[in-house]
């Protein structure tokens, strides 16, 4: 089977992606030790691993009698793709639209706000420069 370079990520591969994130390195049962219950079974994750690495996001090196797992790919990457797409899909690549739906769905707390309107300041500034 010829390789896949970063497909992407279902919701089962996404979880296991996240605690390599987190962790770094792992083996299965150091994968399974941080789920939470209901736990997968030990070949659903190994299945998982199989196929994330056939998408090129993990890489393994052997670890005794089995493997240990680590990301190819970093989590700041894939947040940037995955939220490239989510505005051009969803949102017609309008920063607005996306903004105005998370505004209309969620209570943003006063806090959060002032950042925001920090960052914009921050951005225009650097653009005037």
């Amino acid at each position: 089977m010829a390789k896949r370079k970063n497909e992407a990520l279902t919701r089962g591969e996404e979880e296991i992606m996240q605690l390599l994130w987190k962790l770094g390195e792992a083996n299965v049962n150091d994968l399974l030790a941080e789920m939470t219950e209901p736990k997968p079974k030990y070949t659903t994750v190994a299945t998982f691993l199989k196929i994330l690495e056939d998408k090129q996001y993990v890489a393994r090196k052997p670890n005794g009698r089995g493997y240990s797992y680590y990301p190819l790919v970093e989590k700041s990457d894939y947040a940037d793709r995955l939220m490239t797409s989510v505005l051009g899909n969803y949102f017609d690549g309008s920063l607005v639209q996306l903004v105005s739906f998370f505004s209309k769905r969620e209570s943003i707390p006063l806090d959060e706000m002032n950042e925001i309107e920090a960052i914009i300041r921050a951005a225009r500034a650097e653009e005037k420069n």
